[in-house]
């Protein structure tokens, strides 16, 4: 009876590899009996969140019982403030990949071409595959840098959507002010831009290219998430920014209630904070500028980042590295899941202390 099952799987979703996320902490405690584990694996804020969320979250555990609210009314405020955008032109979603997943469900018919960089987030192959659309990979430059001819190259008369991961996850590049308006002003209107912008509070470069700028005259849909520099990941709490019209359809499959009340509460009290992100912020530039040093003393290639982690290329086989930093307390992410060579690494720039512990049982290693 059972073996029946794979007839009954829509299409696309046999050509889906499930998402492998990183090693849970208490797992490797267990399995090395270590007492302290350094994740430096997932891209989180090594500071935590905000005090003041903690706070928020504990004045409110008695509506436990109560559904959220599903407009999230009061987050959208906070965000309109923010951003000085109006309300009807944010959408909610549970993590930037919801927003971003939403978006390829509303528009991406089967049989529809979706660009997108390689190597980057393994989440868009999934979401288009899981609407039936076809995944059109653009590997990135030699330096992991975008061309955005080779995107343009492309280009058909079947390309639904073009998404942009910038920064880039797992290269920690970025796309320039340029680059941006040489898109723009050479793709056919009937293209909608997903500009994922994850991590484009940790960007250093002045001449960085968002596409906030131009959403509203464009198909554009901008994701950004609480997940990172507001050390939110475990609530799942991120948005898009686009046009009402957009949106509107967008909101319609929008799961109700895909975002919890504390998520809710726990992203106003964030937004308000500045302290917070100017301290995760310096503390994430001075932890680059000291693993970029060691990283060169100790021979180790690595990519010049704007994000909150840094991928390397190691001489040798980087799983050994990956799994000896594993038995020695620290978690690292290996890249072959990214479909890179064997010789990457994404490591998460830690606090001061957790670099130095890296850097250390590196040197041990190497």
């Amino acid at each position: 009876m059972g073996n029946n099952i794979e007839k009954l799987v829509r299409k696309g979703i046999k050509e889906i590899a499930p998402y492998v996320p990183g090693k849970p902490i208490d797992e490797v405690k267990r399995f090395y009996n270590i007492e302290k584990i350094i994740k430096l694996a997932s891209n989180e804020n090594p500071l935590g969140c905000s005090p003041k969320v903690k706070e928020a979250i504990k004045e409110n555990l008695d509506d436990i019982n109560r559904y959220p609210d599903g407009s999230g009314y009061y987050l959208k405020k906070e965000l309109s403030n923010f951003l000085k955008i109006p309300e009807d032109e944010i959408i909610l979603g549970s993590g930037s990949s919801e927003a971003i997943s939403l978006t390829i469900e509303t528009f991406v018919n089967p049989g529809e071409e979706v660009i997108y960089p390689f190597p980057s987030f393994i989440i868009y192959r999934i979401l288009v595959l899981k609407v039936g659309g076809i995944p059109v990979e653009i590997p990135l430059e030699n330096d992991f840098s975008y061309n955005i001819d080779k995107i343009l190259e492309k280009i058909t008369s079947r390309t639904k959507v073009i998404i942009l991961c910038n920064p880039n996850n797992p290269t920690g590049t970025i796309l320039y002010k340029d680059q941006i308006e040489k898109l723009l002003n050479n793709i056919p209107d009937n293209i909608i831009i997903i500009s994922d912008e994850a991590y484009f509070e940790y960007v250093e470069d002045k001449n960085f290219g968002t596409c906030f700028p131009y959403y509203k005259e464009k198909n554009i849909i901008v994701t950004r998430s609480f997940s990172k520099i507001y050390g939110l990941a475990s609530l799942r709490i991120g948005y898009g920014i686009g046009r009402s019209e957009i949106l509107n359809y967008m909101e319609r499959i929008r799961p109700p209630f895909n975002t919890t009340n504390f998520a809710q509460i726990a992203a106003i009290t964030a937004l308000k904070d500045e302290d917070f992100v100017n301290k995760s912020i310096e503390n994430n530039i001075k932890g680059k500028k000291f693993l970029y040093e060691n990283f060169k003393k100790l021979g180790i290639d690595y990519i010049p980042t704007e994000a909150n982690f840094i991928l390397c290329r190691f001489k040798k086989d980087a799983s050994f590295i990956v799994k000896e930093l594993e038995k020695k307390g620290v978690i690292v992410r290996g890249m072959k899941g990214f479909g890179l060579s064997d010789e990457y690494v994404r490591i998460t720039i830690g606090t001061q202390e957790e670099n130095r512990i890296l850097i250390e049982k590196l040197s041990e290693i190497i």
